[in-house]
């Protein structure tokens, strides 16, 4: 049903008959993205001339993009994207296509898409044909994307307004939640294309419903609307908190959070933050560079460790490769772990969480394997971590590591915090 300015309602059908739906389109607004690294230049909106060390394929500085050649749509339709993911060297983009007298929901992906990490085959997988887009009808809203090394997972508001998760991607260690098993194509890797995580019903209650979603490297986290966690995939380094090193193929109950209800939770690599709705903050899963922020280094976390912090109450965190972030309510960014942490060239290890200096009114922090976001309340996009080929820090430079956080060249107009991605060698933001 659609609401009027009067008050009256009519039917999608009406609308359609009236024209009145065509006008509405006309008048949406469409989205503007932007992107840098691995695969970005395909769909660039301008050329650029690629600099020295920078992969043919990448992008080292914010692009705009131009979406209609990534969704696979004519140059006049009006796109509204509703969510991002990045992962290791894979992109989702999720949105509305509306045209005429119609709207349907597309998700668009590039990148590696080995084992239909994308959500589908692509139609040619030779070398020179990699980054081409892989367009996937969904049933629904896309609410919330993640992506991981060769897997991926969303949430997905039904027309009934139930949400769900899908998953695609290889299935190698259970990270899809997919009991019965099956290779795709000629290479007999467990991957598949998009099927939704039925599994996930018989652990929910009455009532509960998925929220978000993490992807690990190999293993997957889902946020439940009771503020229940739970885990499936690779659980060797205690990836999935159950107390135990083994992998499940099927959605397993986070052990130790009891009355204890979760509102956010990160994962990119092998271990996962958890912030609870009081405030404190959980972690699991591989520590041993010291990134679980206890004051020393732990090889794997099997169950939920409980993370003391003194540096006020933790507004978000962004769980990395090697390394940890935690915003507080104040704007102030904390880093912990090992690699290019913010701190500076001098210090690439802290086995406590550790204030970022040059940064403030922050508003939202993003982690990936090795390298860091922080957006503050001006819309200003910092970056920092280790450099690569692919131009992956956004400040034009190839393999240069970045110490300290660095501002970006972005028009402040093009930046939504909430709807940023940040995977291993791509980053995707959309206002």
């Amino acid at each position: 049903m659609w609401l009027l300015a009067r008050g009256a309602f009519c039917s999608r059908s009406v609308l359609v008959r009236s024209g009145m739906l065509r006008s509405l389109h006309a008048h949406a607004r469409a989205s503007v993205a932007v992107a840098w690294g691995a695969f970005v230049d395909r769909y660039a909106n301008c050329s650029a001339k690629q600099r020295s060390g920078i992969e043919l394929h990448a992008r080292a500085r914010p692009t705009r993009l131009a979406l209609d050649r990534l969704f696979g749509c004519p140059p006049d339709a009006c796109i509204r994207v509703r969510a991002v993911g990045a992962g290791m060297r894979h992109a989702l983009v999720a949105g509305e296509v509306l045209g005429g007298a119609s709207a349907r929901t597309v998700l668009a992906g590039f990148g590696l898409n080995s084992s239909w990490q994308l959500g589908k085959p692509s139609v040619d997988d030779s070398i020179d044909r990699i980054g081409e887009p892989v367009v996937c009808a969904v049933d629904g809203t896309v609410t919330q994307i993640a992506c991981g090394r060769e897997h991926s997972a969303m949430v997905v508001r039904r027309h009934d307004g139930i949400r769900r998760v899908l998953v695609c991607g290889n299935n190698a260690y259970g990270q899809l939640g997919l009991a019965a098993e099956r290779s795709g194509g000629d290479h007999g890797l467990p991957r598949h294309g998009i099927n939704e995580l039925t599994a996930l019903s018989d652990v929910l209650g009455g009532g509960e419903e998925p929220v978000k979603v993490q992807c690990g490297l190999d293993h997957t986290v889902v946020l439940t609307s009771r503020g229940r966690v739970f885990a499936m995939g690779w659980g060797d380094d205690g990836q999935l908190g159950t107390g135990l090193q083994t992998s499940s193929k099927c959605p397993v109950l986070v052990a130790g959070l009891e009355g204890t209800p979760i509102a956010d939770i990160s994962s990119t690599t092998d271990f996962t933050l958890a912030l609870a709705v009081d405030g404190r903050l959980f972690y699991w899963g591989n520590a041993e560079y010291g990134q679980c922020m206890v004051g020393r280094k732990i090889d794997r976390v099997l169950a939920r460790m409980n993370v003391s912090f003194g540096g006020g109450r933790i507004k978000a965190v962004a769980a990395g490769g090697c390394h940890s972030l935690l915003l507080t309510e104040a704007g102030q960014v904390y880093a912990c772990g090992y690699g290019a942490l913010g701190l500076g060239p001098d210090k690439l290890a802290a086995l406590e969480p550790t204030l970022i200096g040059g940064l403030d009114g922050v508003e939202a922090i993003l982690a990936s394997t090795d390298r860091c976001l922080a957006i503050d309340n001006e819309r200003r996009v910092y970056s920092w971590g280790l450099g690569n080929s692919a131009g992956r820090l956004g400040n034009g430079s190839a393999a240069a590591n970045v110490f300290s956080p660095e501002a970006l060249s972005i028009d402040p107009a093009l930046v939504s915090p909430s709807m940023t991605a940040l995977g291993n060698d791509i980053a995707i933001m959309v206002s």
